[in-house]
Parts: C-alpha cells; structure tokens; sequence
C-alpha cells in the first residue's frame, strides 16, 4: 500500500509540473514567447534583421488581430547568443525556466540550435522558425519543433534540378563550407542526383571552403580546369564573395558558367560588398514574392510599425515569416479547441498539411501533418524554392511566371 501511494504521489507530481509547464507564458491576456539569436558579433546583423521583422509583425499582431486568439497579446523576449553554442543553450534555459516563456519563436544558427535541440526536446515547449537548414530539426522529427525555411538538403536537390532543367548543365562543380551545413546541400545532391542520370548530369568536382581561408584562388584554378556548366557555391556571405571574387579574377566567364549560391546570401547587401561582381550569381529564394492585397498590406504595416526608412531585407522578411507562422498556429489553436496549452498549439500546427500546405502568408506551403516517429515528412519545412539572379546589382526573378506554382520548384 505504501508502495502504491508512493508511485501515485510522484505520478501526480510529474501531472502537475507537465500541466503547469504547458501552460507557462500566458498571463492573463500575454502570451509570452523567446527567442535566442545573434544580436552582437560577426552575424548580428543576421539576428537583428530578423529581431526587427519578428518584433514589426507583433505590434502589427497587437494592435490590428489580437482579436482572432480572443484579444490576446504577444510579448516578445530576444536574448543575444553572440552565435556560441554554449551562450545558445544557456539563453533557451533562461527562457525556458526563468523567463517561463509559452513558446520559442525565432532562432539563428545550426551549432547554437543543435547544441539546445536535446533540451528543448525534453522540456516540451513549442519551438517555431529556426534559422537554419539543418537536417536535425526533422529527421528524426520531434514533436513540439515546427521548422520553416528550407533544409539545405532541399536546397541541394532544387539546385540540381535547376541547372538540369532551366540552364541545361550537366557538368556541377561545388564549393561547399566545410560544416554541418555544408554536409546537408552535398547530401541533398547525391540523393537527386540518380534521378538525372539519362541527361547524365554529374558533379565533376567537390572543393570544401572554411572560415580560416583568405586566398580562394586555388579554387578558381579548379573551376577553370574542370570547365563546368555550372558552379554551386554553397557558403555563406564572405566566403562566398571570396569564391565569386577569385573567379572573377581568374577570367572565368560567367555567362558560359553559371554560378548559383544558397538563399543564404541573398539579401541586396552582398551588392554592397562584391559590387558588379555579384551580377549574373543566381540565388536561392523561399519566401513568396507576394503581390495584390497581401503585399500592399506588408507594406503599409512595414512602414506603420518596423520603425525603418529601408524597405525590409530578407532578414526581416524571415522574422516576420517566424511571427506570421506562429501566429497561424495561435489562431487555429483559438478555433479549433478555445484554450491555449503546449498540446492544443502543437495539434493546431499539426493541421497545416490539409488543403494542399499553408500558403497564407509569406511561407508557401507549409504541411505539418501529425506527428509520426518514423516518418520525418510530418516535421517537413517548406519544400519549395526558386532563384533570383543579380543584373545591374539588383536581383530579379529568375523567370516570369504567371503563377507561384510555375515559379517554385518542389524538392521532392
């Protein structure tokens, strides 16, 4: 008998403080959500821009659709990880188990994300929008982790298919940074890669680039050797100028060899630091280029609340996605079950597969369906990309399309 009450009294306990956990961070009318990012150092322009999307959508969500989640309010907490995984984990726990946020929302970088990716798992709490294409925050998938942009290994595939299907190259020499990310996009060619083997479309060469190197040359004297039709350059801002520079440089001709880099690196800023170098580089994109009604809205709201003179950078456009999404995600929890708790938000964002993928903002077909242990397709993020490519130092479609599905090209 005491045995019995002994088990009974620690499961009531774990009840409670799993019952109390779910519902931290709504206060009242507040729903508290946190974000860690890099807000200082190298990447801090990265974690701004996206702190000035996020924090533009929420005092749009306040002011003009808190009414839609029963008139409650966001309150947005962002912690600077400097980019260090250890300051990653420690700002998540903060948040977590002081700040008792309801959610995480908004987050940048892989080593920071993965270095935390175990905690956040354990505790539960929903985490939406990472800032990072990593394998890991899908496969396996976990349940409370809902991420957005595109995996790097969807980004290798959508570059294959295109030099295969719109540039009508065969040869590929790739430049990858030498990291978990750069693992991801070699990955995501490999796989696609027997899918064209009637075109015989094939990587000729495969040079790993990493943050210590200043002398990129050797590299592009490989790209000339080889004489490829298209050149992949996945690495991320100066390395990838680096690369674009050494084979400028070198006399490589960039209308016969295409170049192509990750959505990475394409905000209107790297015009500013390679100049005409960077016209005729083809970039990956993810966010829809919106149009009508919805883009004149994000307009009149980017001017109303972001509080800059700028037109918004892809930055921002990431962290108004993140806030857009988990926003989605309040009003279908509001709808579908009138309380908001961990459980509910997460079977909410668990219906964004019905009716073909969420396309109701400025992600394209989102579809998280419900969670499957083993099938890692339930914590996809978005499949479909296309390209923009830099003429007279600003980007412009890659192609005129009538329609979003003629534009994007789906991974799988």
């Amino acid at each position: 008998m005491k045995k019995l009450l002994t088990l009974m009294s620690a499961l009531l306990f774990v009840f409670t403080a799993t019952f109390l956990s779910a519902d931290q961070g709504i206060e009242g009318n507040t729903i508290k959500i946190g974000s860690f990012l890099p807000l200082s150092g190298a990447l801090g322009g990265i974690g701004s821009g996206l702190k000035v999307g996020m924090e533009t959508y929420i005092k749009y969500f306040n002011a003009e659709l808190s009414g839609e989640v029963g008139g409650k309010k966001i309150d947005s907490i962002f912690l600077d990880d400097q980019f260090v995984p250890e300051k990653s984990y420690q700002a998540v726990k903060k948040l977590v188990e002081s700040d008792k946020v309801f959610a995480l929302v908004g987050a940048v970088g892989t080593p920071g994300i993965s270095a935390s990716m175990d905690y956040i798992v354990q505790k539960g709490i929903p985490f939406v929008y990472q800032g990072s294409g990593a394998p890991v925050l899908y496969a396996p998938p976990k349940r409370n982790v809902f991420p957005v942009q595109p995996s790097y290994i969807f980004e290798g595939r959508v570059m294959v298919k295109f030099i295969a299907d719109h540039l009508n190259g065969k040869k590929i020499f790739v430049v990858y940074q030498n990291d978990e990310a750069g693992e991801g996009v070699r990955e995501g060619i490999k796989e696609i890669l027997p899918d064209y083997k009637r075109k015989n479309v094939t990587v000729v060469k495969e040079v790993p680039v990493d943050r210590s190197m200043t002398d990129f040359s050797p590299v592009a004297t490989q790209i000339k050797q080889e004489q490829p039709d298209a050149v992949i350059v996945f690495a991320f801002g100066g390395l990838a100028v680096g690369v674009v520079k050494a084979a400028r440089e070198a006399g490589i001709d960039f209308q016969k060899i295409k170049f192509l880099t990750t959505y990475v690196n394409s905000d209107p800023i790297w015009f500013l630091m390679a100049g005409n170098m960077w016209n005729d580089i083809y970039c990956g994109a993810w966010a829809s280029p919106t149009t009508g009604d919805y883009y004149k809205n994000f307009m009149r709201v980017w001017k109303q609340y972001s509080g800059q003179k700028k037109d918004p950078s892809p930055y921002n456009i990431a962290g108004w996605i993140a806030a857009e999404t988990f926003v989605e995600g309040l009003k279908r929890t509001q709808k579908l079950f009138g309380s908001i708790t961990w459980n509910n938000f997460i079977k909410a964002m668990e219906t964004f597969n019905e009716k073909g993928g969420w396309s109701g903002g400025m992600a394209y077909k989102l579809a998280f369906k419900p969670f499957n242990a083993n099938d890692k397709t339930c914590r996809f993020p978005q499949e479909y990309l296309y390209f923009v490519v830099g003429v007279k130092k600003q980007y412009q479609l890659y192609k005129q399309a009538k329609t979003l599905e003629e534009l994007f090209i789906k991974a799988y």
